[in-house]
């Protein structure tokens, strides 16, 4: 466990998803640590204040803070989200205590901004943008915690659209059909090889899981699923080429390569 003032920019972008709540963070700091004034004054880490661990019995020193001062020290710089204390947290993460959460694509988001101080995410929000131009994404979470909100949660893809580049696939057809004019007795585009070599891009959109799917298929799926942002899209490029098919008397069919579902799920690895 350890503090750290989110001001002076040390906290690395994959710590973030281990800064504990306010309520949780000030029992943590009233038990293991005490405030003293720092020899260092502006300098230190926390602008003239040092937090040290206690060991045994409090010391009693002329520069320790009283607990009052300390208290009020605490809860100021802890709300506004400068003071923030880091804990890994086990596999029984919740929500409660720990407020953030990384996502499958690096972005960090509060699984639940009705219970915080707005100032307080917007804050560590800001700061973990700030971390990651310096130092890049974060790998996401990876915790048995589902967090589930308007903006981020488990789901699927879904496809939305599917983009046939129109110019350039009328090209590769004008030459497959310079290249099939031997095929006496047959019109064109009648057979797949037609086709060869065509290119579209299938558009897929995150997507929460829709009232079809039953509840006890829905909770299998949540567990399994990864945590993305709703309406985050992505765009897979396929072109039409012939393919093994144990489905076919020939073995072979012409298909859109690589095959993806409208509907694909994407679990953790």
């Amino acid at each position: 466990m350890e503090i750290y003032d989110l001001r002076r920019g040390h906290v690395r972008p994959k710590e973030f998803e281990n800064i504990l709540s306010p309520i949780y963070a000030r029992k943590q700091i009233n038990a293991c640590f005490y405030l003293e004034k720092s020899t260092l004054g502006s300098f230190d880490n926390f602008y003239g204040y040092q937090f040290k661990k206690i060991y045994g019995l409090r010391p009693g020193y002329p520069s320790v803070i009283s607990d009052m001062k300390k208290d009020h020290f605490i809860r100021e710089t802890i709300e506004n989200g400068y003071l923030v204390v880091i804990d890994k947290f086990g596999p029984q993460r919740s929500g409660g205590a720990y407020p953030f959460f990384i996502s499958e694509s690096g972005e960090l988001f509060c699984v639940n901004e009705m219970l915080r101080n707005e100032w307080f995410v917007r804050f560590i929000l800001n700061s973990f943008r700030a971390s990651v131009l310096t130092n890049g994404k974060p790998s996401p979470t990876r915790s048995d915690y589902v967090p589930i909100t308007k903006d981020y949660g488990p789901g699927y893809w879904r496809t939305i659209n599917d983009d046939y580049h129109a110019l350039s696939n009328l090209g590769v057809m004008v030459i497959n059909r310079a290249t099939s004019m031997g095929d006496e007795g047959r019109l064109f585009m009648s057979d797949g090889k037609d086709f060869m070599h065509t290119a579209r891009d299938k558009i897929q959109q995150w997507s929460p899981l829709t009232n079809e799917v039953d509840e006890q298929n829905k909770l299998i799926i949540h567990k399994r699923s990864v945590i993305r942002r709703y309406g985050e899209t992505r765009e897979i490029h396929q072109s039409y080429l012939e393919s093994d098919d144990a489905w076919t008397q020939s073995g072979k069919s012409w298909q859109w390569i690589p095959g993806i579902s409208d509907e694909d799920y994407e679990f953790k690895k």
